[in-house]
């Protein structure tokens, strides 16, 4: 991607991170050392017809789960005018997790997943039986940071009915196993860069939890992957999505093998605050020539 000497890069945010995260904000001085103009742009407030970027980098625009076909048009306008990265292609796949099946159908190991449609009227408790989940995790297709997303005992599930059917009205959702070994060995986020496997962090949930997000307690390390989890991330990400320029993998260890919890293509956390190198590793592939 040419840019020029002293080029423009917009990081798309949201507003409750206008002044962008501690990661953007590491990814952001290595640009600024390169000569390059770093500026937040908060999409649900900037019509992508103003934009005076020669580069758009989807960073933390998390609330675009709220606003999904709204975002989806501002990333198409933007894209008219300015590269986006990654493509709006892959933000289309990417955003629903309808994907997990497109996965699952290549043979890679995913949660076993029952999808319901929007609309679609469902008991749980019957649901949960036919798929033989003793426990599940309930969250939208299209969903980040764990919003609106439950853990459902089977013998609970009768107390969640009314939520479950009240977010089907207009919106489809994913009935998913729960993974146990995540409460007790946690989850592998694995960061590729430039289709390259750059660093690994290691999350664990606090006790009695089973969320690795950092606002619910979980901890975070930099660690060597296993060899399985590493490769099988490798595999997807070559058959998905080799274009893309950042990628997240979150994988779990299970005794069936290694499995994609998900395939972070948007706005992922990237830990730079643990690998900063891997920040520096990111500029340069934006923007290869130094000042």
């Amino acid at each position: 991607m040419p840019l020029s000497k002293h080029p423009t890069i917009g990081f798309v945010t949201c507003a409750e991170q206008r002044h962008l995260t501690a990661d953007d904000l590491i990814l952001a001085a290595a640009l600024k050392r390169r000569g390059a103009k770093v500026v937040p742009i908060v999409w649900s407030e900037m019509p992508p017809q103003s934009l005076a970027c020669d580069l758009l980098l989807l960073r933390s625009c998390w609330d675009y789960h709220l606003q999904p076909q709204a975002f989806v048009v501002w990333v198409a306008e933007a894209y008219r005018s300015a590269t986006v990265i990654n493509a709006p292609e892959i933000v289309c796949w990417n955003m629903d997790k309808h994907y997990l099946l497109d996965l699952q159908a290549a043979g890679f190991a995913v949660p076993k997943t029952v999808v319901l449609e929007q609309g679609a009227r469902v008991v749980v408790e019957a649901m949960m039986d036919s798929a033989g989940f003793t426990q599940a995790v309930i969250k939208p297709a299209i969903s980040l940071s764990a919003y609106e997303t439950y853990l459902v005992p089977a013998e609970e599930a009768p107390r969640f009915q009314d939520k479950v059917s009240a977010l089907l009205h207009d919106r489809a959702m994913l009935v998913q196993e729960f993974v146990p070994e995540i409460k007790t060995s946690g989850e592998w986020s694995l960061v590729f860069l430039g289709g390259e496997f750059s660093h690994a962090v290691s999350k664990l949930p606090k006790n009695g939890d089973f969320r690795v997000q950092h606002e619910y307690g979980a901890s975070h390390e930099l660690a060597p992957p296993p060899p399985s989890v590493l490769q099988t991330a490798s595999a997807i990400l070559a058959r998905f999505a080799p274009q893309a320029l950042y990628c997240r993998a979150d994988m779990v260890v299970r005794p069936q093998g290694a499995t994609l919890m998900e395939l972070e293509l948007i706005d992922p956390v990237l830990h730079f605050e643990l690998a900063p190198e891997a920040a520096e590793k990111m500029a340069g592939l934006i923007f290869p020539s130094k000042v």
